[in-house]
């Protein structure tokens, strides 16, 4: 008789959790907590380039229209066999590691309005200045099509969601709309002309 007020219990548990799943908030994607203030290690700026470079070649590029995951999901996170396109792309890596907050960030917003990135400023175009963890920006930065943005992972290449591509490593451009550096981020160790005072 235990037995089946057992089973009749959990069977109830299920069809209850069936009929209402329960949804992860926002937050539970977060890896870190949202936080541009305290200074990162490098460790922590290789940790979130590693997971960027993660998705490469598992991720399609679709337009900033038809971002998609397998379950028909498009904002919460990152899914392999997903789709997004480039500004989706970055800003759930800085999402995931609590570099922006819940605003989406669209590329043409990148180094034309700091206050969609608190704690974060444009260092100019110049390339040669990008130290791991940058954003790097180009097009003209006035529509959606005219933009594209790209994290900076070192030694003259980036990772990005390309049309055409998906999520690939390719060369740094030569030349940038603009950076953006988010003063938390170690420039040190690169030597690089970055002021974060």
């Amino acid at each position: 008789m235990k037995v089946k007020r057992s089973i009749c219990l959990v069977m109830s548990m299920i069809m209850v959790f069936l009929m209402f799943p329960v949804s992860a908030s926002a937050d539970s994607y977060r890896e870190f907590e949202y936080d541009v203030s305290t200074p990162w290690s490098e460790d922590d700026v290789q940790e979130m380039l590693d997971y960027a470079c993660q998705w490469v070649g598992e991720i399609d590029y679709a337009s900033s229209q038809n971002n998609t995951d397998p379950d028909g999901e498009r904002f919460e996170e990152l899914h392999y066999g997903g789709a997004t396109d480039c500004s989706w792309f970055v800003y759930h890596v800085l999402f995931r590691y609590g570099l922006v907050g819940d605003e989406f960030i669209h590329s043409y917003e990148w180094g034309n309005d700091d206050s969609c990135y608190p704690g974060a400023y444009n260092i100019g175009s110049d390339v040669d200045d990008a130290v791991p963890g940058d954003i790097i920006c180009t097009g003209e930065g006035t529509k959606p099509q005219n933009s594209h943005v790209m994290i900076y992972i070192g030694n003259g290449e980036v990772v990005e969601c390309a049309a055409g591509h998906g999520v690939i490593i390719s060369d740094a451009p030569g030349w940038a709309r603009d950076i953006v550096h988010f003063e938390c981020i170690p420039t040190g160790r690169y030597n690089k002309a970055v002021d974060t005072e």
